[in-house]
């Protein structure tokens, strides 16, 4: 991968590294992602030889740059640039990935693409194209969603603070009423995480001040929950959890009151996950209507959501609105990767961060679902 690069703060930023699942068309970025995401699943599935996964990635990264170059239309032929990039870094081609980068026409590309092409540039050494790239992509006009990315990158990976600090600014200036206003200060909040200029608590402090001032705001009261999960232990009480879905209705934590609640936080890219649903769905027979599952999707493709759900054999209800880690129970509970949590039939937190991977990790999940469901 991009070794010291801070990927998480670049997936909170810019959707474009998050791996989606498949399908076979490839008329569009989205689609070739998918696909491409399907043949890893499923190469991973026959524990793949070094060589096998360096030919799948040579096979990917071919049938981008023919892509990029033939069909891409619109946007796709920027963050198709973006992914060809990321591609030639895993294969150790940086040559290759910087003149990839450097073919981003800054006055067509949008304002966020070209200011994440930075953070690549950086991670190459290549000044230049670095310092052009951001000062393109700052000097564009861009949706305010954009601007709290733009101003993530720069505060974080990019380390230009005092940069990244006045787009925040300005944003929250020109916010029109509270529910802007909290919006531009929770990813401010969330971004002093990934600041090195900063203590370690001051990203904390900033939600709390947020959940105070705003709580009647939607990012108010994410603040408050978020807050709220970095607290939880076995035993407490959990967090509210409301949920819609997909096929209308909902699913909350206090209509299961009496029943054991397994919420699986899962990515199509999680190789563990065939082995975590087929010890659910058998956990759900022996356990029959004194245990709840509720996945919880943290891919950024609502629609490969729904097509992993069906070719992954799903048994129970699972949200998934492609937002990524910021899907609203993830964001509430705080959780930025694939986890299991454990809720007993009394409300309260019978295990948390579990996960499938090995044989100890499972008895652990089963032992836990055993207890939840007294």
């Amino acid at each position: 991968m991009l070794g010291p690069m801070n990927l998480r703060a670049i997936a909170a930023a810019f959707p474009l590294f998050v791996a989606t699942a498949a399908l076979t068309a490839q008329n569009s970025l989205a689609d070739l992602q998918q696909q491409f995401a399907g043949e890893a699943m499923a190469l991973a599935g026959r524990n793949p030889t070094r060589e096998q996964r360096e030919q799948l990635l040579a096979r990917h990264t071919e049938r981008l740059a023919q892509f990029v170059a033939g069909t891409a239309q619109g946007d796709d032929r920027w963050n198709g640039r973006m992914m060809l990039a990321e591609l030639r870094l895993q294969a150790g081609d940086r040559k290759g990935a910087g003149e990839v980068l450097a073919a981003i026409d800054p006055d067509q590309a949008p304002a966020l693409v070209l200011v994440t092409a930075a953070t690549l540039a950086q991670h190459l050494g290549n000044k230049e194209l670095r310092t052009r790239q951001i000062e393109a992509g700052v000097g564009k006009p861009a949706p305010l969603a954009d601007r709290l990315a733009i101003a993530r990158l720069l505060t974080t990976v990019l380390v230009e603070v005092k940069r990244g600090e006045k787009v925040f600014t300005e944003a929250l200036a020109a916010a029109t009423d509270d529910e802007q206003r909290a919006l531009v200060r929770f990813h401010r909040a969330d971004s002093m995480r990934d600041r090195e200029d900063l203590p370690g608590n001051e990203s904390f402090d900033e939600l709390g001040k947020l959940a105070q001032d705003l709580p009647g705001t939607y990012w108010g009261s994410v603040a408050k929950d978020r807050l709220a999960a970095t607290d939880l232990k076995v035993g407490a009480k959990a967090l509210p959890l409301v949920a819609k879905l997909p096929g209308g209705g909902e699913f909350s934590l206090a209509q299961q009151q009496g029943k054991g609640v397994v919420l699986v936080f899962w990515s199509s890219g999680d190789r563990d996950l065939p082995t975590l649903l087929t010890l659910l769905k058998e956990q759900v027979r022996q356990h029959a209507g004194k245990l709840a599952v509720l996945g919880i999707c943290l891919d950024r493709d609502a629609a490969a959501t729904a097509a992993a759900v069906q070719r992954l054999g799903f048994e129970f209800p699972t949200v998934g609105d492609g937002r990524g880690i910021e899907t609203d129970v993830a964001m509430r509970w705080f959780v930025e990767g694939p986890l299991v949590h454990v809720v007993d039939a009394a409300g309260n937190m019978a295990a948390l961060r579990l996960h499938a991977g090995t044989n100890d990790a499972r008895n652990e999940l089963l032992a836990a679902i055993a207890a939840a469901v007294k």
